[in-house]
């Protein structure tokens, strides 16, 4: 059985890679310049705002991290992220930082993804906040504009009628 559940956890992590090979380098390479300066990343977690796993980077390519912890912070926690300009913190309130007993978890919103960090409890956050972040949201900015580009409405085409059900 436990053989069983680790080929599943396999199967999940590869289909939850959605990330082009050359961004899963860049983000390989960010992760590793930050853990130098003692930034003690474990995972990050990308997602689209919905919740919706698109890859996942991990400092320790070995490290069995709980998949249902991801799995949780990534379909619940990603779509709160939406919601920060409500919190009364303004409208420029893209970071969200929870300090727990065991690691602090960072939440970039970056539309229309969102960017889980999980760190150690004793990661050097200035590393994270000055170097992780800025490093993160321009490695993802061709991956964003894609997004946005499909989630955009598509212009009819002229020559053909409107048919169907939504006219």
């Amino acid at each position: 059985r436990s053989h069983l559940f680790q080929l599943f956890v396999f199967i999940m992590a590869s289909a939850i890679d959605l990330l082009p090979a050359n961004l899963q380098n860049t983000l390989n390479q960010i992760v590793d310049r930050v853990n130098k300066a003692n930034g003690g990343i474990n995972v990050i977690l990308l997602s689209t705002a919905e919740g919706v796993p698109l890859g996942r980077v991990y400092a320790d390519r070995t490290a069995q991290l709980n998949e249902d912890v991801l799995a949780s912070i990534e379909s619940t926690w990603a779509p709160a992220s939406k919601q920060f300009s409500l919190l009364d913190m303004g409208k420029e309130a893209k970071v969200v930082t929870a300090i727990y007993d065991h690691g602090t978890i960072l939440h970039v919103y970056k539309a229309p993804v969102v960017v889980t960090i999980l760190v150690a409890q004793n990661a050097n956050l200035g590393a994270v906040r000055s170097t992780a972040i800025p490093l993160l949201k321009e490695a993802l900015e061709p991956l964003c504009t894609t997004l946005l580009d499909s989630l955009a409405p598509q212009e009819a085409d002229p020559s053909y009628p409107a048919q169907g059900y939504y006219q």
